[in-house]
């Protein structure tokens, strides 16, 4: 029996190894006549310059709106090859939070995102998405991680 999802949402790095494999899970647990959301997250980069510095917070806006860029086409690649129709959105901030602001604002009913698995200390050092999405998510969440992409590959 397979599930069919009405409002999926695809949350990736687009510089991540899962990216795409999460990118056709969620493509394959949308249904026919549902919609895919395909999301990224693009954290606001500051550099080790005094904020005071002439030019620093323009070259830091500039660098932001660059990455930015880059992500969307990357995405807009993974979205041609798997789910042409998919809505793209590139984020500002916190891949978490904002991926379940996101979800509340359409409604979702899963998430996909993946996960490295990684371990206590790991976590504690770099912390952890998938965690994070998990409290924070208002629907289901499928988590791929890098034991499911050995199975498919």
């Amino acid at each position: 029996m397979a599930i069919d999802y009405q409002r999926v949402i695809a949350v990736i790095d687009v510089d991540d190894e899962l990216a795409e494999l999460v990118f056709r899970m969620a493509a394959s647990a949308t249904s026919a006549d549902g919609t895919l959301h395909a999301i990224d997250s693009n954290p606001y980069i500051t550099t080790f310059e005094s904020p005071y510095a002439a030019g620093a917070v323009e070259a830091d806006a500039k660098a932001h709106r660059a990455d930015g860029e880059r992500r969307m086409e990357k995405m807009q690649a993974f979205s041609a090859a798997i789910a042409p129709a998919a809505t793209l959105a590139i984020l500002d901030g916190n891949p978490s939070r904002d991926a379940a602001s996101y979800a509340k604002k359409i409604d979702a009913d899963l998430i996909v995102i993946g996960s490295h698995q990684k371990n206590w200390w790991q976590r504690l050092l770099s912390g952890s998405e998938s965690s994070d999405m998990i409290r924070e998510a208002p629907c289901a969440v499928l988590v791929v991680t890098n034991a499911h992409k050995k199975r498919v590959k």
